[in-house]
């Protein structure tokens, strides 16, 4: 999230990050809806949302024996780690032209 968001890359940001993240249960979907930070999570939406998918997949409670989140080699398998050269570079250019 703070590769994503420079808001949060503040402590300030974490430590606002965190607090809401916890009030909402770890649900990143609902910390979406009701942050004060209001971060551009655009980055997150592109490629049909594959890094919001992967976001909510990394940012979430951890139920009984651990589970729930994913684990670092689950997470380098995920297709927003699978972009192909050109759709990076096309991500990269939407990016730069909506500023």
């Amino acid at each position: 999230m703070q590769m994503a968001c420079p808001t949060l890359r503040t402590s300030t940001g974490l430590q606002t990050f965190k607090g809401e993240i916890q009030k909402s249960g770890y649900d990143l979907k609902k910390w979406r809806e009701n942050t004060r930070l209001r971060p551009n999570l655009e980055i997150l939406d592109y490629d049909g949302g594959k890094g919001w998918d992967l976001a909510t997949k990394l940012i979430c409670e951890r139920g009984f024996f651990r589970r729930g989140r994913l684990s670092a080699a689950s997470a380098l398998r995920h297709p927003y780690f699978l972009l192909g050269g050109d759709q990076a570079v096309g991500v990269l250019a939407k990016l730069s032209a909506s500023k």
